[in-house]
């Protein structure tokens, strides 16, 4: 059984990365609507967003990935897609991790992958 704390934190973490995903499509449209100064105020932000304390070293890899990786992923972006795409994406930025394990993390933080919850 997981503690409220634990189940507390999960929920903060997905509704982190649902907010960045947002984000993301806002700072694009910003992007293609050339509008500098909503484009430097999204960027802060994401910057605010992708605040990384107590993760572990291979979930802050996964994070910090998730945000580089931001906005080319699309929603839903947690299927075994996502976990493949992030896993490349660290194996070029020279932190290879397993595919497996990116699955891991993010089913830890409470995302169904694969129809599975750890």
């Amino acid at each position: 059984m997981r503690s409220s704390l634990e189940q507390e934190e999960r929920s903060t973490l997905r509704d982190s990365l649902q907010l960045m995903a947002r984000v993301c499509d806002a700072l694009e449209l910003a992007k293609d609507l050339r509008e500098e100064s909503t484009e430097r105020e999204l960027n802060r932000v994401l910057e605010n967003l992708s605040i990384r304390q107590g993760l572990s070293v291979d979930e802050r890899h996964v994070w910090d990935a998730l945000f580089e990786l931001c906005p080319r992923l699309e929603e839903p972006f947690y299927p075994d897609r996502s976990a493949r795409e992030v896993s490349a994406h660290l194996r070029k930025r020279g932190t290879p991790l397993a595919r497996s394990v990116v699955r891991m993390v993010l089913a830890k933080w409470g995302l169904d992958v694969r129809g599975k919850r750890w």
